[in-house]
């Protein structure tokens, strides 16, 4: 996320030399994103503080993780994806379940 307004104006000057009379191949838009945390600290596997997302979905199943990925965060700032928040989901969830029944 540091490096966005390096990449994106080579990206545009790239973009813009390769194709200067073809505008329609210039970008339209950019998305970027920070650095994912997991409980706070920075996601790293060299630190072991990693979680794929196929362990995710065993442990919290998808839609606590649509929940907690949606509380995360957005735009540049980093995502934080907190495991107590993906516990609750669960239990809001099945307290929901409950009370349609």
């Amino acid at each position: 996320k540091d490096l966005i307004q390096n990449h994106l104006t080579y990206y545009i000057y790239n973009h813009c030399a390769i194709w200067p009379n073809e505008e329609d191949k210039w970008p339209k838009g950019v998305r970027a994103n920070g650095h994912l945390m997991l409980n706070s600290a920075k996601m790293s596997k060299s630190d072991g503080n990693f979680l794929t997302l196929s362990e995710s979905l065993e442990k919290f199943s998808a839609d606590a993780m649509r929940l907690t990925l949606a509380d995360a965060g957005d735009s540049v700032e980093d995502a934080n994806f907190v495991e107590a928040t993906a516990d609750a989901a669960i239990l809001r969830l099945y307290t929901f379940i409950e009370w349609v029944k």
